[in-house]
């Protein structure tokens, strides 16, 4: 997937929706903090960006997130992606997050016309 450009806002809520997908099972694994920190390296979100998403309401997040362009969008699903693969594990709660997060900012729509 294209490495894009996000502003600091936009920073802001995909490290608060990582962070809830990494909760998300109430288990943190440290391959999942691995794959956060290094998506945060990759996005260059420093300690200010980091603390403003942690304290982010998801609701918010999501908000934002749906504002954002497709191509944003689209990255923003696959770098949740990245941490639901980080454990090899398949969680039923990760899952139901990602689907909510996809339906609420129109994802799902973007995934199945590129499908098509």
């Amino acid at each position: 997937m294209a490495k894009i450009q996000f502003n600091e806002t936009q920073k802001a809520a995909v490290v608060s929706l990582l962070i809830e997908m990494i909760n998300a099972d109430s288990i943190v694994e440290p391959s999942e903090r691995d794959v956060f920190n290094t998506i945060c390296v990759e996005y260059g979100i420093d300690e200010d960006t980091f603390n403003l998403g942690r304290s982010l309401d998801s609701m918010v997040a999501i908000s934002i997130m749906k504002r954002m362009n497709d191509l944003q969008k689209l990255v923003t699903a696959h770098l949740l992606t990245r941490v639901i693969d980080a454990d090899a594990r398949d969680d039923d709660k990760e899952i139901q997050l990602f689907n909510i997060i996809c339906e609420a900012t129109g994802v799902d729509v973007l995934i199945n016309a590129r499908d098509e």
